[in-house]
């Protein structure tokens, strides 16, 4: 690959929409560095984001933690990042009037280099995907609800997710690879 004008990709979406797969997928074919930031924020806190968030019921200190990720990813170049699901559209409160996920926005919407890929799917993909294999054991074990029923923060979520994004890949009827090819095409 020439000289690529992106150099911050983050891959976007609810959860199952394929952005840690995807991010490993690109990372190695633009030789960038993929980062999972659920990961990274784990590693961080050393505890897991079900104890950080107490099952689910208080996301506040997660978001603080996820925030100062983002603030450290940004000072890197040559990455593909597989955000947290919320990260650029939560909804929980930063200050007065603003939530993280405006924030988080904010932080990047003007960064040189800078590429926000929302990886969309229809529900009843994602609901598939959640319940397939391992995907839902570790759902279990890492990933707690996000509150009220996830579909319906899901349907909230999807404008935030729209407007906030540079590009739009539907990975409900595609394969990895397909979308990996989309993705390249478009870069």
């Amino acid at each position: 690959m020439g000289s690529l004008a992106k150099t911050k990709i983050f891959l976007t979406g609810f959860r199952a929409a394929g952005k840690t797969t995807l991010a490993r997928l690109l990372a190695e074919k633009l030789n960038f560095e993929a980062i999972e930031l659920d990961e990274l924020i784990v590693k961080w806190a050393r505890k897991s984001i079900a104890q950080i968030t107490r099952d689910g019921k208080d996301w506040y200190n997660f978001r603080v933690l996820e925030s100062k990720a983002l603030k450290d990813l940004l000072k890197k170049e040559n990455i593909v990042v597989a955000t947290g699901g919320g990260l650029f559209v939560n909804e929980v409160e930063y200050s007065k009037g603003l939530t993280f996920g405006e924030y988080n926005f904010n932080l990047v919407k003007d960064i040189p280099g800078k590429f926000i890929i929302f990886l969309k799917a229809s529900e009843k993909v994602l609901k598939l995907r959640l319940k397939k294999g391992n995907f839902e054991n570790y759902n279990k074990k890492y990933r707690p609800p996000l509150g009220k029923n996830d579909f319906e923060i899901y349907r909230q979520r999807l404008p935030l997710y729209e407007l906030r994004s540079d590009f739009i890949i539907d990975t409900s009827n595609q394969t990895p690879k397909d979308s990996l090819n989309e993705i390249l095409k478009i870069l």
